[in-house]
């Protein structure tokens, strides 16, 4: 998923060369920082994989502070759905396709499709092997990250924060080439859309979106400004949000993420050039001149009006 929000960066800062007004639009906006996260995760984009070395899914494993991840394991909070799927989720590197669509079929009719969806993808923190495994302790990216903000002034110590805007980019949800802006606070709905416009702000409480049935994930980089300003002094204002981008269907990114993880635990030496690893890539950044046109166009847009927020125009 790095590799969309790594092109609206580097299409931002190219925008931003070539256009001297929006320089100095920038110039002007005393005591605004803008801080871009590139790669979190090397090891993924090097290798493509959706997860680090060591197979944790960096989108569940950011628990800062009193958010333990071994809390994750407590009866009120763990995944009791996810040990039902996992034998189903980590075949063997040659496993039949036919079994894997009578495994989702069985499982959508055990539970009904949202709480199949809820018990696979909120993350689980019990198979080290398994799909969406969130990890029992911050990872090394993570960390780093969580410690360079913190020089940034993104941190409880800063007594001079006062609006924060948080965008996660990410891919592999929804109608291809179509995004939607995602959160967990029904309180900021009517704020969001003022901001990026109503069409594009899904409503948490809704039963179902543009993207399908929502799920929650404990643990997501989405959080990570909230959970580091929790008790800041100047009480700033947090908007954590994610811009998902749709791909492919959600059988076939999933597909796709079970036949790369058979691989690699068989061979992690498993070369990006592979058939398992080209599809995984195309699961999450298709190799479609207008989806990425379409990526470019609204990760501009939303960091335009992102800024416009923040400035205060």
């Amino acid at each position: 998923e790095g590799f969309a929000g790594s092109a609206v960066q580097i299409d931002y800062l190219r925008r931003l060369k070539e256009n001297a007004k929006a320089r100095k639009r920038l110039e002007n906006a005393k005591g605004v920082r803008i801080i871009m996260v590139h790669a979190v995760n090397p090891y993924g984009m090097a290798w493509l994989r959706k997860f680090n070395e060591n197979n944790v899914d960096l989108n569940r494993n950011f628990h800062l502070g009193s958010n333990r991840h071994e809390d994750m394991l407590a009866p009120g909070k763990r995944n009791k759905i996810y040990p039902t799927l996992h034998g189903g989720l980590v075949p063997a590197k040659n496993a039949c396709c036919d079994c894997f669509y009578c495994f989702l079929g069985y499982n959508v009719c055990r539970y009904g499709y949202g709480r199949a969806k809820q018990g696979l993808a909120s993350g689980q923190y019990e198979f080290k092997n398994g799909l969406f495994y969130g990890g029992l302790r911050l990872e090394p990216g993570p960390q780093m990250l969580v410690e360079e903000l913190a020089t940034m002034g993104l941190s409880c110590t800063n007594k001079e924060l006062f609006r924060v805007l948080h965008v996660d980019v990410h891919t592999g949800l929804g109608a291809f080439g179509q995004d939607l802006l995602l959160f967990d606070d029904s309180g900021l709905l009517e704020p969001l859309r003022a901001i990026f416009g109503s069409k594009y702000v899904a409503d948490p409480n809704a039963s179902d979106t543009a993207i399908g049935t929502l799920y929650e994930t404990a643990g997501s980089c989405d959080t990570l400004a909230k959970q580091l300003l929790a008790n800041a002094p100047s009480s700033p204002t947090v908007l954590s949000l994610c811009q998902e981008f749709g791909t492919l269907n959600g059988i076939s990114v999933l597909r796709a993420m079970i036949n790369e993880g058979a691989w690699w635990h068989a061979n992690r030496s498993t070369k990006p050039k592979e058939p398992v690893k080209q599809a995984l890539l195309r699961a999450f950044y298709p190799d479609c001149d207008k989806w990425r046109a379409s990526v470019l166009h609204r990760g501009a847009a939303v960091f335009e009006q992102g800024i416009s927020y923040i400035i205060g125009e």
